[in-house]
């Protein structure tokens, strides 16, 4: 992650992103104006084995009386369904996900876009990556 926290914070704040539970593109913090608590989170990819464990224990460690404090937005690279079968086999509620199919928002903060392969025995075409 590069630059300064405020940097960081406007970067969540001016985002843009399509939320799975409607489908809608709408701000990463909609809805945030009367939150207690914050809890911004910036997954990788949303089949990464790390992002699949984070939000799963999340939601079994996070208390009903903790999780009424805290709002709860997370961003992960993917498209819209895998954003839903993300938050189906984890339990992350779809209206807290939002999806970065191009890994732009990623790519603003200065953290891993994820897998881009490259190889020079592929075509252009046969060759996969966010740019």
């Amino acid at each position: 992650m590069y630059g300064s926290k405020d940097k960081i914070f406007e970067v969540w704040q001016t985002t843009q992103l399509q939320r799975v539970s409607d489908d809608q593109i709408v701000s990463i913090l909609d809805g945030c104006d009367s939150a207690n608590f914050l809890l911004a989170i910036a997954l990788p990819q949303l089949g990464d084995f790390d992002s699949l464990e984070y939000a799963w224990w999340l939601q079994q460690k996070l208390s009903e009386e903790l999780a009424a404090k805290i709002t709860i937005r997370a961003v992960g690279i993917g498209d819209h369904n895998s954003g839903l079968k993300f938050c189906q086999f984890t339990g992350f509620p779809e209206s807290s996900l939002f999806i970065d199919p191009d890994a732009k928002f990623h790519r603003s903060l200065g953290l891993y876009e994820g897998l881009a392969v490259k190889l020079p025995i592929l075509s252009v075409s046969q060759n996969w990556s966010l740019d």
